[in-house]
């Protein structure tokens, strides 16, 4: 997945956007606003549903047929976009997700390779040290005071 802002990347999660996502590669039919509708194959949609479609067929309010190589719909002018019927939603739009939300997991730093695993190391043992001499000073004044 490309590099989207933030606002696209909630669009993705919280909308339809993953279901319509999910068509990329396949063949169907998106009706427009204006009663007009274009059949082709789902080349890409990003997170704010704008379709490219590839050997599309776009077909006018009057009926004539016009081809496009590739065809790009705006998503403020998508009225419907329909689902094939073998295509489950709900597990469509669940594995969809998933992948979507996939992170790598957080790589361990190894300190024998890391110089500044290293160093982070050598300042916490420091720092122990520090804390052991102060409180062995501190229970040296205590001890004496006692006395």
């Amino acid at each position: 997945m490309a590099l989207v802002s933030k606002k696209e990347k909630y669009y993705l999660f919280n909308g339809l956007v993953c279901l319509v996502q999910s068509l990329e590669g396949k063949y169907t039919t998106v009706d427009l606003r204006n009663e007009s509708c274009v059949t082709g194959q789902i080349d890409q949609v990003d997170g704010f549903m704008n379709i490219v479609m590839s050997e599309a067929i776009f077909i006018d309010t009057r009926g004539a047929e016009h081809q496009f190589n590739s065809f790009f719909i705006h998503a403020r002018n998508i009225r419907y976009v329909h689902i094939p019927d073998e295509l489950p939603i709900v597990p469509t739009i669940k594995n969809h997700l998933k992948k979507m939300s996939h992170r790598p997991r957080r790589v361990e730093l190894d300190p024998k390779k890391n110089w500044k695993a290293k160093r982070c190391i050598q300042k916490q043992q420091e720092t122990l040290k520090e804390v052991q001499r102060l409180k062995k000073g501190k229970n040296i004044e205590q001890s004496e005071s006692k006395q």
